[in-house]
């Protein structure tokens, strides 16, 4: 007879959002929020913490009676690596170079975890996600990164 947890996953997924949440709102609430018209380095903090927040209540709150004869979740720490190697990756080109290259890579690694695996469709997913964001920070919010990097020869 196979041993059967009482735990329901999706119960303590929300907890845990909600614990995380509040554990960044807490931190933010030192920052100053500023005005609408000039945001201060508090306010977007505080407002990703509020809506983890909002998630974790609502995944908690619609969680499914656990049934004990449903097959439990399983970890799949391949495909783990595979995102932690992804944003390694991103903060080790980010510099060198440059935010397109970066959110490239990052995509395309991070892909691997995904079955069945279609390079050409992450390349071009990559290669948009990077031009948005890149027009996004670099071009709309004047962040002082390279779209290309000194790696690059740019």
């Amino acid at each position: 007879m196979p041993v059967t947890s009482r735990v329901n996953p999706q119960l303590i997924a929300g907890l845990l959002f909600v614990l995380i949440g509040a554990a960044f709102l807490l931190g933010s609430l030192d920052l100053s929020y500023g005005t609408w018209r000039k945001i201060g380095p508090g306010a977007f903090p505080g407002l990703v913490a509020s809506g983890l927040i909002a998630m974790g209540l609502v995944v908690a709150f619609t969680a499914e009676k656990h049934d004990t004869g449903k097959e439990q979740p399983s970890f799949y720490s391949s495909k783990v690596t595979f995102i932690i190697a992804a944003i390694v990756v991103f903060g080790l080109v980010v510099r060198g170079g440059g935010l397109l290259p970066a959110i490239f890579c990052c995509c395309f690694i991070a892909s691997f975890a995904s079955r069945p695996l279609q390079p050409a469709k992450s390349a071009l997913y990559g290669l948009g996600l990077g031009a948005a964001c890149s027009l996004a920070f670099i071009k709309g919010l004047g962040m002082p990164i390279a779209i290309i990097g000194p790696w690059f020869g740019f």
